[in-house]
């Protein structure tokens, strides 16, 4: 018998493998979704369902004095109307984002508006959405509202009345004007640090705007209530955790009392998974049960509710020695970051993860104000921005090259990578051989021809009158260690189940929402090679509850952290299947392993025209297995230090003019540490790459200073980029081998979105010689930084 060495790190994919890191192979779910016949929730249609949808309030800060609901209740199509204060209901509300890492603790409905676009007051249900619109129409208009102060400004909190008075009786962390005491977390001996550094710079970059997801599909959950059981519909990212062991319980519904069906979903991007972490669904079931009818509960507005993590003001104090060694690295943030306490380092994780500064020092203030809460989605942003800023910075005090900087102070926790691969990854078992951050680099210069096109800044000016700028950034890749539970805070243990059905195909189950990550492709691929299966035969049931639960959306970690129980369970699988094929005629006296399976059939390695389909096997025995990664963290190393690395780098061309930037070449290069499906890896640096340089230069939320009300939340208006606002965009992959994932694998889906969202800053100061600190970097910005505006 073999003895698999239970490292997944170090497993190799099978010698034959057909499908693990080929190119081309058509997605599962193509035809579904190119033919527009894919289901999504916001489709589906159950026989005698009607429909539910809440108040947003107008303002960023409110309370409502009265409501008259009787003109909307008497509406044709009216099936109830629910107020805040409806006895049933008050202070029986669910918790919006109420669960760490979200702890806002706020009900879901109430008469208080602490933001423009809150749930507030009201939720009608109707037998069709016109008259739910309708209804809300009326509603509001018989609302007598007290306007209350707002302010918008995270700088300015000291100077205005408490943005979220009476929070404290909702959030015990609440302190006054703050939503946390400081926070403040040494590295190191920051004054040591500064004490031997040579030079010392001081900057100050504010994210001004906010930028949201803006997804196509909003929040849409569906409940059906067959007597005391629970049959809930939802395009939420972390339907197990969040829905059903979290936010469910709170309103009574037991999780042997529910069965949840999650099929294909609109981009999430963590946004909705963790600020509405399960709300509407649980307040959809309450709705459901009070009406004795299906109930589609639809929150058209929550892509524009949230915003990511990135709004601030952050000051630097960055101490280095003329050779471009970092010697300390001080930041102090006012962080416009609600409900954010589980991630109070985040600021500084990358740059405590993949460089080797050996002392950094975190100060953030959490000033409550009238904005919506902010998440991640594509999550990284403010680490990244960090990171890109301090090597670019002193690159620029320096005169020297930034790829270099990054260079030379590539570690990890303080550490340089030698001292990393000498002791710890040897010990470990990895090919300390390879250099991440060297390969990307060099991968990503050539590319772009950077030896070529770098130059002194404001230098060079084309034919075309528009100044050239060319930058760069590097960082860790994401998600280079897997999770062990189903999500960060999970209670139930990562688990699949793989069964052979009598035929000889083959079911993967593990529920978990497909937003168009191509797992129905990436995770048969994997467990066809384990089997020796063909592909066609091997089809992943992700959408129903069967007591199995892949890992949610969460941090780019699915594939990471779902293939080591999908590869070990393959294993098992096929272990089963050459037991019991000893037992038919073709292969009696042989041993299990002098037989072998390939495209589905079985055969005798010595004598491969003795073959029998694996189906004959199947028809005669019970092929069913299941794993679960309730020993991985026995089998993870305490020490896990990021050895993975990515590298970005942008040409520009700036209108001295108009201030107008064109983004006119991109390279992405990702070290995912081993490939599954490259195809889909690409499809997320260039998805990514629209995402962060949007992030970068374009998109911005705008509010009406006056009034506090958003003036642009809507997909027409909202300025995403589009396909012809970039110009090319060069994809690489690296391989190195180096991840805690199976195969030495590490996440991707995340990285490109967050750290090209911090580009701009370096490319329009190799541009135009000038530093722009307040982002996004929009063309008005340019101009005063130009001295014409």
């Amino acid at each position: 018998m073999v003895v698999v060495d239970e490292r997944f790190w170090l497993w190799k994919p099978p010698e034959d493998a057909k499908y693990i890191g080929r190119r081309g192979i058509p997605r599962k779910d193509a035809k579904e979704k190119a033919s527009g016949k894919a289901v999504y929730c916001r489709d589906l249609q159950i026989p005698g369902m009607v429909y539910a949808k809440h108040l947003n309030s107008p303002f960023a800060h409110a309370r409502i004095k009265s409501m008259d609901t009787s003109k909307a209740e008497k509406l044709p199509g009216i099936i109830s109307i629910i107020r805040w204060d409806d006895p049933e209901f008050k202070d029986k509300w669910p918790r919006y984002g109420g669960v760490d890492p979200c702890p806002i603790f706020l009900p879901w409905l109430s008469d208080t508006a602490y933001f423009y676009g809150q749930p507030v007051g009201v939720i009608v249900v109707a037998e069709n959405e016109e008259t739910c619109d309708e209804a809300l129409k009326l509603v509001m208009e018989n609302i007598e509202w007290e306007e209350l102060p707002f302010n918008l400004n995270w700088d300015e909190y000291e100077n205005h009345p408490p943005a979220w008075p009476g929070y404290e009786k909702y959030s015990p962390q609440a302190k006054g004007k703050l939503e946390f005491e400081d926070f403040h977390y040494e590295f190191g001996d920051i004054e040591k640090g500064f004490k031997e550094a040579e030079k010392t710079i001081e900057f100050t970059i504010r994210k001004s705007e906010e930028d949201v997801w803006a997804g196509v599909e909003a929040s849409c959950a569906i409940a059906r209530w067959r007597n005391d059981r629970l049959e809930l519909w939802t395009n939420h990212g972390s339907a197990h955790v969040l829905v059903k062991q979290r936010a469910l319980p709170e309103v009574g519904v037991r999780e042997c009392d529910v069965e949840i069906f999650t099929g294909f979903t609109g981009g999430l991007f963590g946004g909705i998974t963790w600020l509405q972490t399960g709300v509407l669904e649980a307040t959809c079931a309450l709705l459901a049960k009070k009406t004795g009818r299906t109930v589609k509960y639809i929150d058209d507005y929550s892509t524009f509710r949230g915003a990511e993590h990135h709004l601030g003001t952050y000051k630097f104090k960055v101490g280095f020695k003329n050779d471009g060694t970092i010697t300390a690295v001080e930041i102090y943030i006012v962080y416009a970051c609600r409900g954010f306490d589980r991630f109070m380092l985040d600021p500084i994780s990358k740059l405590l993860e993949c460089t080797k500064i050996p002392n950094v020092s975190l100060h953030a203030i959490h000033p409550l104000i009238n904005r919506n809460p902010t998440i991640c989605y594509r999550h990284g942003a403010p680490a990244c921005t960090v990171v890109t800023m301090v090597i670019n910075r002193v690159a620029a005090e320096l005169g020297v090259d930034p790829t270099e900087v990054a260079l030379k102070n590539d570690g990890w926790r303080g550490h340089g990578m030698e001292w990393v691969y000498e002791n710890i990854a040897k010990k470990q078992g990895f090919d300390t051989s390879r250099r991440s951050l060297k390969e990307v680099i060099e991968i990503g210069k050539k590319a772009i021809g950077w030896n070529e096109k770098w130059h002194p800044p404001g230098t060079k000016i084309l034919p075309n009158g528009k100044y050239h700028g060319i930058g760069f950034t590097a960082m860790e890749q994401w998600a280079s260690s897997p999770f062990i539970k189903v999500g960060p805070e999970g209670k139930s243990f990562v688990s699949t189940c793989i069964r052979v059905n009598a035929d000889g195909t083959v079911l993967l189950y593990g529920m978990r929402p497909d937003s168009g990550l191509a797992i129905g492709t990436t995770y048969v691929q994997v467990l066809a090679d384990e089997m020796g299966m063909r592909l066609e035969d091997v089809f992943l049931v992700h959408e129903y509850d069967k007591g199995y639960y892949f890992t949610q959306m969460s941090g780019s970690f699915g594939t990471i952290s779902n293939l080591i129980q999908i590869i070990r369970a393959a294993k098992k699988a096929k272990r089963m299947i050459l037991n019991y094929a000893t037992l038919l005629p073709e292969f009696r006296g042989r041993k299990p392993e002098e037989l072998d399976i390939k495209d589905g059939v079985i055969f005798e390695k010595a004598n491969p025209a003795n073959k029998v389909p694996v189906a004959e096997v199947a028809r005669a025995h019970t092929i069913v297995v299941w794993d679960d990664s309730s020993r991985n963290l026995q089998i993870l190393p305490d020490q896990r230090p990021v050895m993975v690395r990515q590298a970005y780098f942008v040409e520009v061309e700036v209108d001295p003019e108009t201030g107008k930037v064109d983004v006119t070449n991109v390279v992405c290069v990702n070290d995912v540490g081993r490939a599954i499906n490259p195809d889909a890896i690409n499809g997320q640096q260039y998805g990514g790459a629209y995402m962060g340089l949007g992030r970068a230069f374009t998109e911005a939320i705008y509010y009406d200073p006056l009034t506090g009300v958003k003036l642009n939340d809507n997909l027409a208006e909202y300025p995403v980029l589009l396909m012809n606002d970039v110009g090319k965009i060069d994809c690489h992959i690296v391989e190195t081998g180096l991840g805690y994932g199976p195969y030495g694998s590490a996440g991707c889906s995340e990285a490109p979105g967050a750290v090209l969202s911090t580009i701009a800053a370096p490319a329009i100061y190799n541009a135009i010689g000038k530093w722009i600190d307040d982002w996004p970097i929009t063309p008005n910005k340019i101009l005063k930084a130009l001295g014409k505006a």
